[in-house]
């Protein structure tokens, strides 16, 4: 698909290798370039070291994203819930008055991820896509995200389009469902002298009628559903069983590392005598 509008290039040379940055003029052109040169989406770009930690090696092309394109910034309320654009820095969500309202523990919260120079470059949608400290919170509260893809654009829960999505695909932005009065607690698990990501977040959430609890970190995200049915009752099992039902289901999604299931069943444990009793 041939780009119809003119394209600024910015060139910068690393001591290993050049990086193309292409800066495109509306989202629909993003997709479009993204798909062309294979290239990935950058805002903050605060996962360009860790990525490189991870792979050795720079990617050949980035296409920049503007937070002025409509829906990509800033946070909203309305009929569906909390709106945030995907280019809303991590310290703005901190700090905006909606968030305390809908996410009381979300603000304090979002103090703990990385420095605040990260935080204050980091994107919402950026940290969502990677897997990072907001997305169990997301998985958890049922997030539906607006995408951008080479078909349209799409609504659709998060945990749909994190099984679908294409490389292609750009994060406009999400919805948190009206969420005012649930009770909720996070609970983080990292390496506090190094620059590199969260070993496991955790996040409990009662609703007014049952549990909702996710997990991200080196296991992948998952939404603990077996875990949650045992503990809303759905399951007929004794209760001395939670801590085996958990395991379990960590272990069936890729959590293999048992010092850290160990840490996520008692992480478990203190966040449901937060939320589901209320203290």
């Amino acid at each position: 698909m041939p780009v119809s509008a003119p394209i600024s290039e910015l060139n910068f040379v690393t001591a290993r290798r050049a990086v193309r940055v292409l800066r495109p003029d509306s989202p629909s052109q993003a997709v479009s370039l993204a798909r062309q040169c294979r290239a990935s989406y950058t805002a903050g770009g605060t996962w360009l070291q860790p990525a490189y930690e991870r792979d050795q090696c720079w990617p050949e092309n980035l296409v920049a994203l503007n937070a002025s394109w409509p829906g990509f910034w800033g946070l909203e309320d309305g009929p569906n819930g909390l709106t945030v654009g995907a280019m809303t820095s991590l310290a703005e969500m901190a700090r905006h008055p909606l968030v305390r309202d809908y996410l009381p523990p979300l603000a304090k919260f979002l103090n703990l991820v990385a420095g605040p120079g990260v935080r204050a470059l980091g994107t919402v949608g950026g940290n969502l896509i990677v897997g990072g400290d907001l997305s169990a919170l997301a998985m958890a509260l049922d997030v539906r995200v607006d995408v951008v893809g080479h078909a349209g654009v799409r609504i659709l829960p998060l945990s749909q389009w994190l099984r679908e999505r294409t490389s292609e695909d750009l994060l406009r932005g999400f919805t948190i469902p009206d969420c005012r009065g649930w009770r909720m607690s996070l609970e983080k698990l990292g390496y506090r002298a190094r620059f590199s990501p969260t070993r496991a977040t955790l996040a409990c959430v009662h609703d007014g009628y049952r549990l909702r609890l996710a997990v991200g970190g080196e296991g992948g995200l998952l939404r603990l559903a077996a875990t949650e049915a045992f503990l809303n009752g759905w399951a007929a099992l004794a209760p001395d069983d939670f801590g085996a039902v958990l395991d379990c289901e960590l272990v069936d999604h890729g959590w293999q590392d048992s010092h850290l299931r160990m840490a996520l069943r008692r992480m478990t444990t203190g966040l449901l005598s937060e939320v589901a009793l209320g203290t």
